[in-house]
């Protein structure tokens, strides 16, 4: 028995049409604040991440300020995580609310700290790896490269977080204080 033509296309279409869905769904973002290239190969983003803050260093800091003639720590990381696909929010203390905890960090992912007095997370740097971070100090006046093993570093950190994959959850409270990543 033949097969009507419109069946006959439907079904020759069917497939094609499965195969589309389905790989609409590698592209949909796993977190509200994720994008396509945060999923996929997560060594290629961090490398985009740590040579977009790499080329900032020496940039003036800026109350602020998210871009190449001026930036504030949280300016830093968004600007830099935005050459990398992944928008992050404005402000330290959102980026760390927002962040998946990370009780140890890679390169790429950030680190936050109590630095104002406050007891609220005031300061966000991006882990550089052996020890290092990159951030941006109204101190220092510029975005610089530090080692964590500087006792202040040690005294004010609240822990890490990755925007890299995975789906996001509050990072209060859970990381102990003073634990600085080696690796």
């Amino acid at each position: 028995m033949p097969v009507p033509a419109p069946i006959h296309r439907t079904l020759y279409l069917l497939p094609l049409l499965v195969g589309l869905l389905w790989l609409s769904g590698c592209a949909t973002p796993s977190h509200p604040g994720a994008t396509a290239s945060s999923r996929g190969d997560h060594t290629g983003v961090r490398q985009r991440i740590l040579a977009s803050a790499e080329r900032l260093i020496g940039t003036p800091y800026r109350l602020g300020g998210e871009s190449p003639e001026g930036v504030d720590c949280s300016g830093l990381v968004q600007f830099t995580y935005s050459r990398a696909g992944i928008r992050v929010p404005r402000t330290a203390a959102q980026q760390f609310e927002s962040g998946r905890p990370q009780p140890k960090v890679l390169p790429g992912d950030l680190l936050f700290f109590r630095t104002d007095g406050t007891g609220a997370v005031s300061h966000v740097g991006i882990y550089a790896g052996k020890g290092q971070m990159i951030h941006a100090s109204s101190s220092g006046g510029q975005v610089r490269k530090v080692s964590l093993n500087q006792r202040y570093w040690r005294q004010h950190l609240v822990g890490g977080a990755t925007y890299l994959g995975g789906a996001t959850a509050p990072a209060l409270g859970r990381w102990p204080a003073g634990r600085i990543p080696s690796s």
